[in-house]
């Protein structure tokens, strides 16, 4: 079961701003509104690495939990329309998903690493989302 984030960005305008990309089929365009997507999530990676649950490799431990690796699984995703800090895989975190929203079951408490990271960067997301923004508009669309 796919679960959403509870942190989204919006920005006004936006949905008519990727309609008029599509419109144009500019493909460097696109890779520059890609590239700005991308340097906006780019800022919450570090956070979400550090604040990343470590963990300790005990005698009931799985073989295949290895500490660390999910701190270093945490990849940043990107698109013309949006991008998506992740954490974990199937094949090589499996553990990701029950570490971030909990397994009653289990006994795990959910350590959403990932939402808090995004609370404390917020603000630092959308100043680097509109700085990126602005230079892609004013370079393609301006004419600059």
């Amino acid at each position: 079961m796919a679960r959403t984030s509870a942190f989204t960005v919006r920005v006004k305008g936006m949905r008519e701003f990727q309609r008029n990309v599509r419109r144009l089929k500019d493909r460097e365009l696109n890779n520059s509104v890609r590239a700005a997507n991308k340097a906006a999530a780019e800022v919450v990676k570090p956070e979400a690495e550090s604040t990343a649950p470590k963990g300790r490799r005990d005698a009931k431990s799985s073989k295949r939990y290895r500490p660390g690796k999910l701190a270093k699984s945490v990849t940043v995703t990107a698109s013309a329309k949006g991008a998506a800090v992740k954490a974990g895989s199937a094949a090589r975190v499996p553990y990701a998903a029950p570490v971030h929203f909990g397994y009653p079951k289990r006994g795990i408490k959910a350590n959403r690493f990932l939402f808090r990271a995004m609370a404390r960067k917020s603000e630092a997301v959308s100043e680097t989302y509109e700085r990126e923004i602005s230079a892609v508009v004013r370079q393609y669309l301006e004419g600059d």
